[in-house]
């Protein structure tokens, strides 16, 4: 049997102390790379760091920054040197596929047969440990040999070793309980006004997401207060049909609209359509006088602004898609043109942006997953080696674009949503909302996470996809994975918070505990 991977039953690491583990002896590693992007000028050593940081709960991947590129780059320019060293070249073709599997298997595959081997060996074989260190007993004066190696076996072991301890994944009853526990929690935090609140006053909003959490309930008693959310919402809706308060028109318009359609009441219908015509009239379009030449044709924004995001977006076509809107409709086809443009895939999107001020322009990269609006990203910029810019993909975002395509009858075959298939698989997690430099800001993927993992269940069910196959040939039943983690991180009075990052409201329990029930909606109406 070819030896490739070790599996060590010394690393059974387990909850919150697997993250700090990994995150300790990474951050101690970081510093050692040298100019020419390796740890320690050593290819094996540089190999196992990858290794390493791939298979972490962060799942690194090689366009999240110089740590990864620049050692992956000076891998590369060792993959020709000719040896008869097996053992290196079996540690730099499993840091390659684990990087990003599609990118580099050519050159993980010629690695391989060089030795006598098959691409399929390296992806399947597991074998005995005979490493002597594990991340809990590396002692305090460990060369970077050994930490690098460690990191890489605990990797290893995380991915593919057989947890005979693992939890299983929930049963659906379960799942079912988590969810109304979490209603529970919902419907124990309305404020005096009867809905949800923020600094004293409702939030229609927020409420509006509640609604839709309550709609899925099994409960008469959920379901009566859902009803007398739909009765504010109607009581807010203005002359232009939108739906709010003053704040965040299209947000609140949009998941208005969907909670109206829970409820499914025949009278709420006239008062849906008004808002779906508001929808249609705030789309960045000829009506604005924009034409299909701008960057920000066919986007949605805030409503009181005439600068779209991909976020807005998303809420306002998952509204129009929900009430029965085809995807030949005008307003799906004018989404086109800006998801095109929100798209790191320069074959799609050629052109160049200027993003608030700046004057270094920032074009497309080709990793085929998505930013906030064309030319930028809250996950920041990477600087290439010609000196030009490309805003960072992230999670949600290329999540919102896969389903928004699809809602827009854009074939799943089509390159555009194949390439935003293949970001997904490389960046494969639920630890974070992958896509942001974790070693720059160790918080920075958490923002957004709940939000994350609603995007991430309504995209991958519009895709009709049950397997996500990871670097490494990893295949992840999403549905299984993703249900365990809001349950694992579900608190004991049914709440979900984002108590690492609450940015984009994430520190409201109400707002990510709406988020996690529609998620887990999506699990339980498959």
């Amino acid at each position: 049997m070819l030896c490739l991977l070790l599996l060590s039953p010394l690393l059974a690491l387990q909850g919150p102390s697997e993250k700090e583990l990994f995150d300790q002896y990474m951050n101690q590693i970081r510093p050692a790379q040298m100019a020419d992007g390796s740890y320690a000028s050593n290819v094996v050593v540089t190999a196992d760091v990858l290794t390493g940081m791939a298979l972490s709960p962060r799942a690194y991947r090689v366009d999240d920054g110089p740590f990864i590129r620049d050692a992956v780059s000076y891998l590369l320019s060792k993959v020709d040197d000719r040896t008869d060293d097996w053992q290196r070249d079996q540690r730099i073709a499993l840091a390659l596929m684990h990087v990003h599997q599609d990118r580099y298997l050519p050159t993980v595959a010629k690695l391989v047969a060089r030795h006598g081997h098959k691409l399929e060996e390296l992806r399947s074989t597991q074998v005995a440990a005979n490493t002597p260190y594990s991340l809990t007993t590396l002692p305090p004066d460990a060369g970077l040999a050994e930490i690098a190696r460690a990191l890489a076996d605990a990797g290893i072991l995380r991915t593919y070793g057989k947890k005979e301890n693992s939890p299983a994944a929930p049963s659906l009853a379960e799942v079912r309980q988590s969810y109304e526990r979490g209603v529970q929690f919902l419907l124990s935090q309305r404020g005096d006004s009867g809905f949800w609140e923020v600094f004293g006053q409702p939030e229609p909003g927020i409420s509006a997401l509640a609604a839709r959490a309550l709609f899925g309930s099994g409960k008469d008693e959920a379901r009566k207060v859902g009803f007398q959310v739909l009765d504010w919402l109607l009581s807010l809706q203005h002359e232009d049909g939108s739906i709010h308060n003053g704040r965040v028109a299209v947000y609140t318009t949009s998941v208005a609209i969907g909670a109206l359609l829970d409820g499914g009441r025949a009278a709420d219908q006239e008062a849906i359509q008004r808002a779906v015509a508001y929808l249609r009239a705030v789309q960045t379009d000829e009506g604005e006088g924009y034409s299909e030449g701008d960057k920000f044709y066919g986007g949605i924004g805030y409503g009181g602004d005439l600068r779209p995001d991909l976020s807005n977006l998303q809420f306002a076509l998952q509204a129009l898609h929900e009430a029965g809107v085809p995807a030949k409709d005008e307003a799906f086809q004018r989404a086109i043109h800006f998801l095109n443009r929100s798209q790191n895939r320069s074959e799609s999107n050629p052109e160049t942006y200027y993003d608030k001020g700046k004057t270094t322009p920032i074009r497309a990269g080709n990793d085929g997953g998505a930013m906030y609006y064309p030319g930028n990203s809250p996950a920041g910029t990477i600087t290439l080696a010609d000196g030009s810019m490309v805003a960072r993909s992230y999670g949600s975002m290329t999540y919102a674009l896969l389903k928004c395509y699809l809602f827009a009858g854009v074939s799943k075959d089509d390159p555009r949503v194949q390439a935003a298939i293949q970001w997904i698989r490389a960046h494969w997690t639920l630890e974070v909302n992958p896509g942001f430099d974790m070693l720059v800001d160790p918080r920075g993927g958490f923002q957004g996470l709940y939000y994350y993992y609603l995007s991430l269940a309504q995209a991958l069910s519009a895709a009709k996809l049950t397997t996500i196959i990871s670097p490494g040939g990893v295949q992840h039943d999403w549905r299984a994975e993703l249900s365990s983690k809001l349950l694992q991180l579900q608190h004991e009075d049914g709440h979900w918070v984002n108590t690492d990052a609450p940015r984009w409201w994430e520190g409201n329990p109400v707002l990510c505990t709406s988020y996690a029930l529609g998620a887990l909606r999506e699990l339980l109406d498959a």
